[in-house]
């Protein structure tokens, strides 16, 4: 991934256990610009891992968006 600020997310589907259900899987690579904002994410918040960042990145911005809905 460039410096561009491309985001890559990679989708797969899975089946659900116990059930006929489908579950979107998603990869996403933490690369260029977007690690460079992960990297200070995580030392800011002293994160250990980019899975902390990711977590509270998709939960702050849902609730931000649902805020401003």
């Amino acid at each position: 991934m460039s410096k561009e600020g491309k985001l890559v997310i990679l989708n797969e589907t899975f089946k659900k256990e116990g059930s006929p259900e489908d579950i979107e899987g998603l990869t996403i690579m933490v690369d260029g610009v977007i690690k460079q904002a992960f990297d200070k994410i995580k030392y800011d918040r002293e994160y250990t891992s980019y899975n902390e960042v990711l977590r509270d990145v998709i939960f702050e911005g849902v609730s931000g968006i649902i805020k401003n809905s």
